[in-house]
């Protein structure tokens, strides 16, 4: 509920009061942990009008939008728990909707300067790994923006004072909360090890999935085949050879043109 009111508070600064909001699951499908939280949320919020928070679950209105709104693009940027509840009310969905864009994925090199991480740093497929194999096995036409790509986009700091100096409240506002996440990211990954540039106001991992759909241009892509498995309770996204005849055959942002990217984002942010 929190971060679905943070959410509808986002789109009521940004005059999108007409927009629904809906909770999702607070719980992984088998997996009787709650995702992981970092303690900042909600803080340094704006007061402002807020979006309406239904009643209506998630799972439940991913499937009404599917059937109502012919070519529907879905963007997942969080656990799959909620595609995964909405598959199961709906086996259908991965042929009504147009595609599954999905922030997510650790398939050929993931790292944070010289330090190489395992693929449990993917936080959204890995979070809850039997809703991403039921997602992942489903059939949608899917487009994996993974972590080897966005842990090489972040917002810098010149950037974050053209978000300040916004016109608009929400961008204000989302400077704010950058600012409040910023040393808790540089805190979370170099105790990990990984080296982090001191201008790193935050990673732009779900803005770059974003991106992907509405603007790919930086993002260069490879039609993939990806098998997915769970080894010692962390999921991972394996590319094998296409002539196997194995896995998700996925559209999969390989590598990115950096500085084209987080241009992009921040631009489109900015733009009055």
């Amino acid at each position: 509920m929190a971060r679905a009111r943070i959410a509808a508070r986002l789109l009521g600064l940004a005059g999108r009061t007409d927009l629904d909001v809906c909770v999702g699951e607070r719980e992984p499908l088998l997996r009787k942990a709650r995702y992981p939280g970092w303690g900042h949320e909600g803080k340094g919020l704006p007061d402002g009008p807020d979006a309406r928070v239904t009643d209506e679950p998630a799972p439940e209105r991913i499937v009404r939008a599917a059937r109502e709104v012919p070519g529907l693009e879905l963007l997942a940027v969080g656990p799959m728990t909620n595609v995964a509840r909405a598959l199961a009310l709906d086996p259908e969905l991965p042929r009504r909707v147009s595609g599954l864009t999905i922030m997510g994925g650790h398939v050929r090199r993931v790292a944070i300067g010289r330090k190489v991480f395992p693929p449990g740093i993917d936080y959204n497929l890995c979070s809850d790994p039997e809703a991403s194999c039921a997602v992942l096995g489903a059939g949608f036409r899917t487009t994996l923006v993974t972590a080897d790509v966005t842990l090489q986009v972040w917002l810098r700091s010149p950037d974050l004072a053209r978000l300040r100096a916004s016109k608009r409240p929400v961008v204000r506002a989302i400077a704010e909360l950058a600012a409040i996440w910023a040393p808790v990211q540089q805190k979370l990954f170099t105790d990990m090890g990984g080296e982090m540039d001191p201008d790193n106001q935050g990673f732009l991992h779900d803005p770059l999935a974003a991106l992907a759909l509405i603007d790919p241009g930086p993002l260069h892509f490879e039609d993939l085949r990806i098998v997915t498995t769970v080894e010692g309770g962390t999921l991972r996204t394996i590319e094998v050879s296409p002539g196997a005849g194995l896995g998700l055959r996925a559209r999969v942002a390989t590598s990115v043109d950096v500085h084209a990217a987080e241009r992009a984002i921040v631009e489109r942010l900015t733009r009055e």
